[in-house]
């Protein structure tokens, strides 16, 4: 995938699902989520912008780089800061303390060279500039959580070779640990003997030389360099060297302690006939860099497939997540609404009634939710709302609602009647104009007029008074209403409900009364 398609969709996308969460998931109100994508959006932007400039400017490339330091970095690098290999570039490291604390940044280490000059009279186990890098390799290793593989060069001058002094490619040897190491570098002097057995006669004498010296070079390796590089008791996980390389640089000048121990024990003059020539610039050991481990690398392509599954599967996680937690509050709430109505008792009303009314309100709801669509912020398999309507609805099915009570309206005969009489004073109007007022604000519900009275006198005479009184009370409604006749039922009741006693004026005043009651109409419920 072309880099600058790749940073001009990857973050729409991001921004896509960032928005998406933050309204349709996340438990927000409106003000919130506007507060909280406004710097999302701004993020995004300033994202999008810099992933723009480096797919243009190609700063976004990694690069593979080797380091390159020890006490004769600086001959291998000719005094540059970085040279360019054939497939990585190398850096150039003065210091140790530089690689303790060096940052990748856009580069990709793929190991480290250290560089000894067996020329140098210092270049032992005692040299405290091996220590020191030795310990700076150690603290590096540690920091970066993972094996830093190295490789070590040794640069030395070898016997003339037919007044060449072109530098030499090094001889490898591969090493893992001290043992390994002083293996790989007595397998390497025995293939040096080998050679100077197998050379043409006219070059046996240079060939004895060069295998003379570097016997001693090996020698002089094993014995100073490695024990500062690799303690024989290493500790588990620690540094490991992965080669050794030799490489030529310059002609024998016989100055090095350990060039004047092989001309002492070979009785050989390993010197060149004409003066020392400084090493000309040396190669860079490519072949060393085949010894290290190889680095699992991803195409372009793959690695944007895996950041867009990787940002996906975060994102899904990241809806998952809100899903269940909405949905953890929906029950709550269902379980709230449910527990305030069980806990009240029959005789708890109208407060059960409202309770009943704010359950039954609350599974619409959830109803509605399952008939509309789910919500995003309650699907992803995760919806409740099916059980939660199920046990609201088995809670309201036991529920018996209280019968309504009756509006009834009650009349003193006195003010209609004169007594004994069923015939409407002209006054009585003025009392049952209330009454009609009332009757056309609820032209929906039919009416029932009782008439009662006290109990002197006849009980069937006062059961036909009370008749006759209401239904004299019916034909002024009539006439006064729009209803037709049918809209009305009268019954006359006598003294058969008294209110109050009858024993005293004051309470066969209320016995004698007319009620009117508004009743719903058969078929209709409240």
């Amino acid at each position: 995938m072309p880099r600058i398609l790749w940073h001009g969709l990857f973050p729409p996308m991001v921004l896509t699902l960032g928005l998406l969460l933050i309204w349709r998931s996340l438990p927000l109100t409106t003000l919130s989520a506007a507060l909280l994508s406004l710097p999302w959006l701004l993020l995004m932007l300033l994202w999008w912008q810099r992933g723009l400039r480096q797919a243009n400017t190609g700063t976004d490339r990694t690069i593979d780089v080797v380091l390159v330091g020890g006490p004769a970095a600086s001959d291998l690098m000719q005094g540059h800061a970085s040279r360019e290999g054939l497939h990585q570039r190398w850096l150039w490291l003065a210091d140790p303390e530089q690689l303790a604390g060096w940052q990748a940044g856009h580069y990709r280490v793929c190991g480290l060279l250290l560089v000894v000059n067996a020329d140098q009279p210092l270049a032992a186990a005692t040299d405290p500039a091996l220590s020191a890098w030795q310990r700076a390799w150690q603290h590096a290793q540690q920091q970066l959580g993972h094996p830093l593989p190295a490789a070590l060069l040794v640069i030395a001058a070898f016997p003339a070779q037919a007044g060449s002094l072109q530098p030499a490619n090094p001889a490898i040897a591969p090493a893992t640990d001290y043992p390994a190491a002083q293996q790989a570098i007595a397998q390497q002097g025995r293939a040096m003997e080998t050679e100077t057995r197998h050379s043409s006669v006219e070059n046996r004498q240079q060939a004895v030389h060069n295998s003379i010296a570097l016997q001693w070079l090996l020698q002089h390796t094993a014995a100073q360099l490695l024990p500062a590089l690799l303690p024989q008791q290493s500790a588990r996980g620690g540094p490991a060297l992965h080669a050794i390389g030799w490489m030529c640089a310059g002609e024998l000048t016989g100055d090095s302690p350990w060039q004047q121990a092989a001309n002492q024990a070979s009785q050989l003059r390993l010197r060149a006939q004409q003066p020392a020539t400084p090493p000309q610039a040396l190669p860079l050991p490519e072949a060393l860099l085949a010894s290290f481990p190889a680095r699992l690398s991803c195409p372009p392509s793959l690695q944007g497939l895996a950041w867009l599954l990787t940002t996906a599967a975060l994102f899904f996680t990241a809806f998952a997540t809100s899903s269940a937690w909405n949905n953890h509050l929906l029950i709550q709430q269902s379980e709230a609404r449910l527990r305030a109505f069980q806990i009240l008792k029959p005789t708890q009303e109208p407060l059960r009634g409202r309770a009943a009314q704010t359950l039954q309100a609350w599974q619409n709801h959830l109803n509605s939710l399952a008939t509309d669509g789910i919500p995003l912020r309650l699907d992803l398999g995760l919806y409740q709302g099916h059980a939660l309507a199920s046990i609201s609805n088995e809670a309201l099915r036991h529920y018996q609602p209280p019968a309504p009570k009756r509006e009834v309206v009650r009349l003193d005969t006195t003010a209609l009647f004169d007594s004994g009489k069923a015939v409407l004073k002209p006054q009585a109007k003025l009392a049952l104009q209330s009454v009609l007022v009332w009757l056309q604000a609820n032209p929906g519900k039919r009416v029932l007029i009782d008439g009662h009275t006290d109990n002197p006198g006849n009980a069937a005479s006062n059961l036909q008074l009370s008749l006759a009184r209401a239904e004299a009370v019916r034909s002024w409604l009539v006439t006064a209403t729009t209803f037709p006749i049918t809209h009305f039922a009268v019954q006359g009741l006598g003294d058969t409900q008294p209110l109050d006693s009858n024993d005293d004026a004051t309470g066969r005043s209320k016995n004698r009364r007319v009620e009117i009651t508004l009743i719903e109409p058969p078929g209709k419920t409240r």
